[in-house]
């Protein structure tokens, strides 16, 4: 025998919360990436010691956000101690256009478009050493 169900007005507002606050939920994704230590120097960075990219599943460094993002916010998670220092770059696949910051920068994105997402150590290193993993996390909002 099955039984129905007849919904309230509070099954439907909490229905109404439960979707509301799924819609806010931010997607986050934190890789350990491998240093790369050499000297150069980009317009984000000015001079850098190494640098660390993050990659999408099949390992290229074009990042495509998740359906219904508005912006991104890119960091270096790595807590590495004092002297170390890095800037953080992001760069729009289709025009790209650039943003950058001293450990985090925040940007507009969508899910039509892909990011460079990469940390230069503006620090002389160590740390990081070669190969060293770094912690690099991107946040879809």
């Amino acid at each position: 025998m099955t039984k129905k169900i007849k919904p309230t007005v509070g099954h439907l507002i909490a229905s109404l919360m439960l979707a509301t606050w799924a819609a806010c939920v931010a997607w986050a994704d934190t890789q350990g990436d491998g240093a790369t230590i050499g000297s150069g120097s980009n317009p984000c960075a000015g001079n850098y010691t190494a640098f660390a990219k993050m990659t999408n599943s099949a390992g290229a460094f074009w990042i495509t956000p998740t359906a219904g993002t508005s912006t991104g916010t890119f960091k270096d998670a790595s807590g590495f101690p004092a002297p170390y220092s890095s800037v953080v770059q992001v760069m729009r696949r289709s025009d790209l256009a650039t943003w950058c910051g001293t450990n985090s920068v925040t940007f507009p994105a969508t899910s039509s478009n892909s990011y460079c997402l990469t940390v230069f150590v503006t620090s002389k290193p160590p740390p990081p050493t070669s190969g060293q993993t770094m912690s690099l996390q991107v946040t879809w909002h």
